[in-house]
């Protein structure tokens, strides 16, 4: 590896860390940001190797440039007796604890509940993840200089309301940790459903990192350990899923997943699911999604999946989030284990929820259930539907390809 990958590689995987253990020296998040931002440039230009803490050597550049701006606008000796209490912190090559410390302020300072959801998504992507602000935009739906804006709102919002750079009380944590968790996974998601790009791939590794921080900082929270089940399960498939079309499960080369992630995601599974039940005796929604994706890991085809254990295990998932897509998803199972009438009769529900009007997933399920019934004018039409709004090209040729299939 290059050092110019090495950087690359640092940026994407370690952005947040360096941005959040230069958050207080610097005194707010826009100055830390350009502060991490100068430090991997003076990385590119020096580094003639990569050092052997690069990520420490990254902390300290930056916080030295925040101690340097300090000293030229005459603010150092109003801050001194701020920083000096942190002066053991600037030792950062032996810091990795105190990075995920900072790490956990920046997250939460973010996905403040003062905030909006669409507001935290963005700032976690921009602050936490590096995401660039276009890409972030297009994320959510809305033009890039309307991202920015809100960003800046929302980052003037924290510095107006004086919204705290820590944790949160341990009676507020579980509050605040939830949302904190809504918005990795809805972040994870994001780069499931996207197309192969360079976008997507800086989107999985942004979920991942932060999925596995979290997982390190809180190692007997179950939701948290489930939700990195669930991210590591999902990106093993990354490779088999996406070709040069949309590949879906059926089709997928399961000798290529991805081993390692699928033994983290097993690891992490396994865990959340017996501290759930040790715990409260039930577990959470990101637990079961978590234990979901396990069982299409440990399958060794679509055939031989164990679809009655899968149908369980959405009930219990409706039980605890009743959302029209888990019901959508709850349908499919119910196909293999009671067949597609049955299966029609359980898509009922959704049909015509606003929610997933866009949601081209849905008609496309509909329309297998009704190809394998001999409905096939109706299939074709819940085609028609789903190429309608399909989100890429390589969905729109995968649906295509399923309604040809139709002709006689």
């Amino acid at each position: 590896m290059t050092v110019d990958e090495a950087v690359a590689a640092l940026h994407r995987e370690h952005w947040g860390r360096v941005v959040a253990a230069t958050v207080r020296t610097a005194g707010d998040i826009d100055t830390a940001e350009d502060c991490a931002q100068h430090a991997f440039e003076r990385a590119l230009q020096t580094w003639v190797r990569v050092p052997s803490s690069p990520v420490g050597w990254l902390v300290r550049t930056a916080r030295n440039h925040a101690l340097d701006l300090h000293r030229r606008t005459g603010s150092l000796r109003q801050r001194m007796p701020d920083l000096a209490l942190r002066e053991e912190s600037r030792h950062a090559d032996a810091a990795a604890a105190r990075w995920n410390d900072e790490l956990l302020r920046l997250v939460f300072t973010c996905c403040h509940p003062s905030l909006s959801e669409a507001d935290r998504v963005l700032l976690t992507l921009r602050v936490v993840c590096g995401i660039p602000t276009p890409t972030a935009a297009s994320l959510l739906l809305i033009r890039p200089s309307t991202a920015a804006a809100r960003i800046t709102r929302a980052k003037r919002k924290i510095t107006a309301a004086g919204i705290r750079y820590a944790v949160p009380a341990a009676n507020d944590l579980p509050e605040r940790l939830g949302a904190v968790l809504e918005v990795v996974h809805l972040v994870a998601t994001a780069a499931h459903e996207r197309p192969r790009d360079p976008q997507t791939d800086a989107l999985e590794v942004a979920s991942r990192s932060l999925a596995t921080s979290l997982g390190e900082i809180f190692p007997d929270e179950p939701e948290v350990l489930g939700l990195l089940g669930l991210v590591l399960f999902t990106q093993a498939r990354t490779w088999a899923r996406r070709e040069a079309d949309v590949v879906l499960l059926d089709g997928q080369d399961r000798g290529s997943w991805d081993v390692r992630l699928m033994a983290g995601g097993r690891e992490a599974t396994t865990r959340a699911i017996e501290r759930a039940l040790a715990r409260d005796g039930r577990a959470g929604r990101y637990a079961l999604q978590a234990a979901i994706a396990g069982v299409h890991a440990d399958a060794a085809s679509v055939d031989t999946t164990d679809w009655p254990a899968l149908l369980r295990l959405y009930d219990r998932l409706v039980e605890e989030w009743p959302t029209p897509v888990v019901r959508l998803n709850r349908a499919v199972a119910v196909s293999y284990v009671e067949g597609p009438e049955a299966a029609l009769t359980a898509l009922e529900p959704v049909i015509g929820d606003p929610s997933l009007g866009e949601y081209a997933y849905l008609p496309a399920v509909q329309a297998r259930l009704l190809a394998d019934v001999g409905r096939r004018e109706e299939a074709a039409d819940a085609y028609r539907r789903a190429i309608a709004v399909a989100g890429d090209d390589g969905q729109r040729r995968l649906l295509t390809s399923r309604l040809d299939a139709l002709r006689p």
